[in-house]
């Protein structure tokens, strides 16, 4: 098998330090950070889940193996099916083909309406389990609880409407490559019944369910680390 650059896409909000818990393989890595999150500026032009994905493909050279979590799941798929000869496999993880336009812009109006502050409590409660969101100091819950107060509202509304234009149920067929579709069981968001739809549609794909939420990299991460493994090794064995 070629070498190849594994690429990690956060998640809507979230910059790179989102994978710090991660046991993360020693191979070249690159942590894939959207427009307007973490130290990155705002896009001058509202992003598309074509742009964001034409953007990876224009940073990172060679083979890929695409990893995205939420947003950066969806923005995964559209890598594969814009380059399905450079993407040489896909873990994608608590997202599903498609979304539901107008709900993703009703948050983004929310965050424009009610500040970060007005709507963190609600973004997190469907990241995390409650007995995260219970814990004193928890790790994973006090990252993102910081990290999206720190976020501009404007970014955030950004990258709902990005999160709108995700429609690649239609292509997924086309794609055929080393996939590992990763649900958690306890998130309500990225359903296990939509992650197993997900899966289906992409030949050479299987699922894997673990105990987690939505963002199940910073409250399961050991997990999520032995799930990455799992498929890189698969890849491995092509």
């Amino acid at each position: 098998m070629p070498d190849a650059t594994l690429v990690l896409l956060a998640p809507i909000g979230l910059d790179a330090a989102c994978w710090d818990a991660v046991e993360l393989p020693e191979v070249p890595i690159r942590r894939h950070v959207f427009p307007g999150f973490g130290s990155r500026s705002r896009a001058p032009e509202q992003p598309t889940m074509q742009s964001l994905a034409d953007e990876v493909l224009a940073l990172y050279e060679g083979t890929l193996d695409v990893v995205g979590v939420s947003m950066g799941g969806m923005v995964a798929q559209h890598v594969a099916l814009g380059a399905p000869g450079r993407v040489r496999s896909l873990l994608v993880a608590c997202t599903g083909a498609s979304v539901d336009p107008a709900v993703m812009a009703a948050r983004a109006l929310q965050a424009e309406e009610r500040g970060m502050a007005g709507v963190l409590e609600e973004t997190l409660a469907r990241w995390f389990t409650p007995a995260a969101l219970s814990t004193p100091g928890h790790p994973g819950v006090t990252y993102a609880r910081e990290t999206l107060l720190e976020l501009d509202p404007g970014c955030f509304a950004d990258g709902w409407r990005a999160i709108a234009t995700h429609d690649a149920g239609a292509r997924l067929s086309e794609l055929s490559l080393p996939t590992t579709c990763v649900a958690g069981r306890g998130d309500p968001v990225g359903t296990v019944e939509r992650v197993r739809a997900l899966s289906d549609a992409i030949d050479g794909s299987r699922l894997v369910v673990i105990d987690g939420p939505h963002m199940i990299q910073l409250e399961e991460p050991a997990a999520f680390g032995r799930a990455l493994a799992d498929h890189l090794a698969r890849v491995g064995e092509g």
